[in-house]
């Protein structure tokens, strides 16, 4: 881990991350100081922060260049995310953006927290050029200039009758960064060096083709529980399960695993045990199961039918929950009886007790799954008519 911690008057507010520019003139990356300039000026004003946010040019020359950056990564409240076509095919971007959300991960793990990564749209860009999972950070907030979400903020910056609009965003996003921060109360803590970890852009490029995760839920709807079990977790319908509910957590458990598996970089597909398979019927599969589902005839069958095509297995054991704490021994033998072949996979994991050890263990389960799904799914690549060459794309550098 890297990363010193920082006095808390010298955090800075936000973590600039951008692409930098490939035609290199002599400040080929003035207009993206110009608006870091601008946007930290506007913080100072609404916080009086002595150091409102952090850029890599800021580090003196000669300095340890990746000590600082993981310093401002350490310390930072919010990650500011300059999006461009380059940005997602940008290796130190992914990164950056990694390193900080592990950080944010481990700090906000059981807690009821907004995203702390906030876009900011450089250039205009088509759907297409986003990573899918990346789709819901696509929308422009009502209350930005119109100007903005036409032309990005390096449009609005070059060109001079967008002046006052530019002017606008940046203070508009300025009050996002000092809200978000306040929301998000994240602490300093130390970051995985960038060296060590992965850009999470690398298997998700626009266009790519990743497997969708399916997540099935295995649980009973409230009406449907036995008279003994406790109703505190449950909701209408499987859907509103939420086993590792508490204070500062309060997602069902499919809601949970989606976001974590959206800022991974996956897209996934939610379903219940209890509903028909949804497109694509061949997909990567975790099964998310309550261990008192397997007490119920119905789903205790249709559990022991998903078992004879075993998937991977995570079993919510909440150790806050004393009902499921006092039976555990019973329960993780019904489920090993009812799901001996998924509970054997590597990956799967059949007592998670909180909601850090679920986000730790998803994960697994999902690279093991997908390993699986890859190695056992016959791929047959489009033919080339024989009257075509099969086209090439080589970078213009290489």
């Amino acid at each position: 881990m890297a990363g010193r911690i920082q006095a808390e008057e010298r955090r800075p507010y936000f973590f600039l991350s951008y692409a930098r520019s490939r035609y290199r003139p002599e400040d080929s990356d003035r207009w993206v100081a110009k608006f870091f300039n601008d946007l930290c000026h506007d913080i100072g004003q609404a916080t009086g922060a002595l150091n409102p946010g952090f850029m890599d040019r800021q580090i003196p020359v000669g300095s340890e260049w990746p000590d600082q950056l993981a310093d401002a990564l350490a310390n930072c409240r919010v990650f500011v995310a300059l999006f461009s076509p380059p940005y997602f095919t940008s290796e130190y971007c992914g990164k950056e953006w990694a390193a900080f959300l592990n950080r944010y991960h481990a700090q906000t793990a059981g807690l009821d927290r907004p995203p702390a990564i906030i876009p900011a749209w450089w250039t205009k860009m088509d759907i297409s050029e986003i990573p899918e999972p990346l789709h819901s950070m696509q929308n422009v907030p009502p209350e930005f200039p119109s100007a903005y979400a036409l032309e990005g903020l390096y449009g609005i910056m070059k060109l001079g009758r967008f002046r006052e609009q530019y002017k606008e965003t940046v203070l508009r996003l300025a009050t996002v960064v000092k809200e978000r921060a306040a929301e998000c109360a994240l602490p300093s803590g130390a970051v995985p060096s960038l060296a060590s970890v992965q850009s999470p852009f690398a298997d998700a490029a626009p266009g790519s083709k990743r497997p969708a995760v399916r997540l099935t839920l295995a649980a009973q709807a409230i009406d449907d529980l036995p008279p003994e079990r406790d109703t505190y977790y449950y909701g209408r319908t499987p859907r509103e399960w939420t086993p590792f509910r508490g204070e500062g957590h309060t997602l069902p458990i499919g809601s949970f695993a989606e976001q974590v598996l959206s800022e991974l970089g996956h897209q996934s597909i939610v379903e219940t045990a209890d509903e028909p398979p949804q497109e694509p019927a061949g997909a990567p599969g975790v099964l998310v199961v309550d261990p008192w589902a397997v007490r119920d005839r119905d789903l205790g069958k249709r559990l022991r039918q998903i078992d004879q095509d075993p998937v991977h297995v995570l079993a919510p054991f909440n150790s806050d929950d004393r009902q499921t704490a006092d039976a555990a021994d019973d329960l993780g033998e019904d489920l090993a009886e009812a799901l001996p072949n998924g509970s054997a996979l590597k990956g799967s994991a059949m007592r998670v007790t909180s909601p850090a050890a679920f986000r730790d263990a998803l994960p697994k389960a999902v690279n093991e799954a997908l390993t699986r799904f890859l190695k056992t799914t016959s791929v047959h690549p489009p033919q080339t008519p024989p009257s075509m060459s099969r086209p090439t794309l080589r970078d213009p550098e290489s």
